[in-house]
């Protein structure tokens, strides 16, 4: 007998009622896991495939070593080449609009295959020239071998008026109407029924560029591409790649010709210089008849000759550092800025100006995306306003050093220039006129060299990167995955389905097994009663006298005889909280299994406001319980015998007016009495003890009260009505009956001794 001494921790998991409730919810998991299966696959199915193409280039680098290198050799290297630059530079709309210019994106053709639209690219039956109608789809329909259908269904122009366009037309011929200007030329024969294509004004990739380093210390860069059609995206990524080489060279032709035209204007102002100085030596020479100088005379005009060529470096050291504080100071054009002037290489400019131009291209790429209010765009904002602060305090520190040289250099040359005064006068015009002579010439002879410089690097400009490996047509696509997407697709429902299942579990208040009971209340449980299947009316105790019904009917008259503490008449009602919950039905086969054990069995039909008992064995209700209570009749006449030997009936008899007064009255507990005399078990089948309060006056009377609670059907709040007949000291012998247990649940087909495999699992 199943008793409140089992003990159940309320914290625990129940690791059984997890599986039951999984069970239970089966077909609605099921279900769940089927749809999101279906709707996975559908979209797993449909979903554009997707193509990379990538290709390889090496990021050569320029950086060499500047240490006692002259001011234009500097102007000639445009510094070392960052891996994060180059990478911004890759991701850049310029480069990217270089690149369209090769490949086709405007240019869109469509056909469906297998229920699926696919873009055709270049493997279109035909092609469009367009003039107007830029971004309207148009339906094409091949017709012959020269005509073709054209539609456009209901659109609506700037007016809000809706417009349609369905001509059948020839190949080649220009179509102008008031929406689109068109001309479509066959181009081979067509394979389906119909295609779509649309033509856009501007082409944009669909994709993105993504570059990526090899390893993080290597210059070898990652050029991928994603794209719908594999071909295309070969043939972009490959654009791209070529589109880098290009303005890289390009890039430093610029910078060679900009170092050229600085180079030609200094050359013009020394050579007319050196023609002024030559002649006015000639003319001296000529007049004064001089054309040697003293030893000493020399010595003075060569020192000073050399302080002023230094000098003449210097201003063009000065001019240069000038140059790039404007640019600097103006913010444009800093991603190319050229590293030059005097004592560059050993200061932090050159690390400074590389960080400034890797921050710059990396907010350029995050401004493509993001904001100027997104956080890592703002603290690059300020480092970048930061390095440049920096750069312009540096360059003022390099152009107060060369201020500095040049005043010491003004100084030697007015100290030779007073030696030179001490000298005989011819000899001092002749040696000014020499100095300057001489001056101009090696002014000129180091640009002529360095425009020598300038001009074969110019010619013979290559980049310095190369493209490794060319990106070739990929053969798969890399997404969707489809069998992922099926897959997760699939645990989604499961993880949905589950948890909707505990979801209703902890909203559904029914009670459905055993441990409910335990948990709520302190009454004791007589056993549990399998589903039972309603045949023909017939007893299923009579009907199947081996079955798991009546095995369990068994276990209960057992727990019942257990229960009894004497041994005579045994009086029983049963009772329950609302109808429909089988207290008729537990009444007639407790009636039938105790007759089967040879116990003498009347059953008081006492639920006179719905009597059903007299229907199960087909007998007549003229008379019964209303007509005894109320005195019209004999108890004798109201018993009736049924076909089954110690099974006797007493039914409810005609639905009387107040059948509360009638159980509440004298005669009912002398009805009792007298049966008692006669039979060995009384039992009584009351109403509904939640609707009426006639089962509770009958349960004062009986020696046991069977509560009925049907699985799956009875509410929790049931046990309130349960736990208040408990608190009542004049009701003995109370016990809860669980009903309509379904198979598998509580032990019903895993080892109670029910499993005999004669039940259904239909409800009542």
């Amino acid at each position: 007998m199943n008793t409140n001494s089992v003990h159940i921790e309320e914290d625990e998991i129940d690791i059984k009622e997890v599986f039951r409730t999984i069970y239970r919810y089966k077909i609605m998991i099921f279900s769940l896991v089927f749809f999101f299966g279906i709707a996975s696959s559908y979209y797993a199915y449909f979903k554009p495939n997707v193509y990379e193409a990538s290709t390889t280039v090496e990021v050569g680098s320029s950086q060499s070593s500047r240490v006692g290198a002259d001011v234009l050799s500097m102007a000639l290297d445009s510094g070392a080449i960052n891996s994060y630059t180059e990478m911004g530079i890759i991701r850049s709309r310029f480069l990217a609009e270089k690149a369209l210019k090769k490949i086709n994106f405007s240019h869109k053709y469509y056909t469906t295959r297998k229920f699926k639209e696919t873009e055709l690219y270049k493997d279109s039956p035909f092609q469009v020239g367009m003039l107007k109608g830029f971004g309207i789809s148009f339906d094409f329909y091949p017709v012959d071998e020269k005509m073709y259908r054209l539609v456009v269904t209901k659109l609506k122009d700037k007016n809000a008026e809706v417009w349609s366009y369905d001509e059948t037309l020839p190949y080649g011929m220009e179509i102008d109407t008031k929406y689109f200007h068109l001309n479509i030329v066959k181009t081979k024969e067509a394979d389906d029924l119909k295609y779509r294509f649309v033509i856009s004004k501007h082409g944009r990739a669909n994709g993105s560029v993504n570059v990526s380093q090899e390893s993080k210390f290597s210059t070898i860069l990652k050029i991928s591409y994603t794209d719908n059609v594999p071909l295309r995206a070969q043939e972009y990524t490959n654009a791209i790649a070529e589109a880098y080489m290009a303005q890289n060279v390009e890039k430093k032709t610029k910078e060679a010709t900009r170092k050229l035209t600085f180079i030609d204007t200094q050359l013009k102002r020394i050579i007319s210089n050196l023609k002024s100085s030559a002649i006015k030596v000639e003319e001296f020479k000529k007049t004064a008849k001089t054309v040697d100088l003293s030893s000493k005379a020399e010595i003075i005009i060569q020192r000073i000759a050399e302080y002023e060529t230094r000098l003449a470096e210097i201003a063009i050291d000065e001019e240069m550092l000038n140059t790039v504080y404007k640019q600097v100071k103006s913010g444009k054009n800093l991603e190319t800025i050229s590293i030059i002037g005097v004592g560059m290489a050993e200061s932090p400019v050159a690390s400074m100006v590389t960080e400034l131009q890797k921050a710059i291209m990396k907010k350029r790429a995050l401004r493509q995306d993001y904001t100027e209010m997104y956080p890592e765009v703002v603290k690059l904002r300020k480092n970048i306003a930061q390095l440049k602060k920096n750069i312009v305090a540096t360059i003022k520190n390099l152009r107060n050093s060369v201020k500095a040289k040049k005043e010491l250099m003004e100084i030697s040359v007015l100290k030779q220039q007073k030696l030179l005064t001490k000298l005989p006068a011819d000899e001092r015009v002749f040696g000014q006129l020499q100095r300057k002579f001489v001056v101009n010439e090696k002014i000129y002879s180091y640009l002529l060299e360095k425009r020598l410089e300038t001009a074969v690097v110019k010619a013979s400009t290559v980049s310095k990167n190369r493209i490794l490996d060319s990106a070739v047509t990929p053969n798969g696509a890399i997404k969707p995955k489809r069998t992922i997407i099926v897959i997760v697709g699939l645990i989604l429902g499961l993880i949905l389905g589950i948890a909707l299942a505990f979801l209703r579990e902890f909203l559904d208040d029914r009670i459905k097994s055993e441990e409910d009971i335990l948990h709520a209340t302190a009454v004791p449980m007589l056993g549990q009663i399998p589903n039972i299947k309603e045949d023909d009316d017939k007893i299923k105790v009579f009907l199947s006298p081996k079955s798991a019904v009546a095995e369990a009917f068994r276990n209960l008259r057992t727990n019942l005889q257990f229960m009894s503490n004497y041994s005579g008449v045994h009086t029983i009602a049963v009772t329950s909280t609302v109808g429909g919950e089988g207290k008729t039905t537990v009444c007639i086969n407790l009636g039938a299994i105790m007759s089967m054990a040879g116990k003498k069995t009347v059953i008081l039909n006492l639920d006179m406001r719905k009597p059903t008992l007299h229907e199960k064995f087909g007998l007549q209700n003229t008379k019964g319980m209303s007509t005894l209570l109320s005195g019209r009749t004999n108890l004798n006449d109201v018993i009736q015998h049924t076909e089954y030997e110690d099974l006797d009936i007493i039914t409810s008899g005609p639905v009387p007016p107040n059948p509360s007064e009638l159980i509440e009255g004298e005669l009912m507990e002398k009805v009792l009495s007298k049966l008692k005399e006669v039979y060995d078990v009384v039992i009584l089948d009351t109403p509904p003890i939640g609707l009426v309060t006639d089962a509770r006056t009958l349960m004062h009377y009986t020696d046991t009260s069977i509560y009925v609670l049907r699985a799956g059907y009875s509410k929790k709040g049931f046990f309130r009505s349960i736990n208040n007949l408990s608190k009542m000291k004049e009701i003995s012998g109370l016990s809860i009956l669980l009903n309509d247990v379904k198979a598998g649940q509580d032990g019903y087909g895993y080892g109670y001794g029910y499993g005999y495999g004669y039940y259904e699992e239909d409800s009542k």
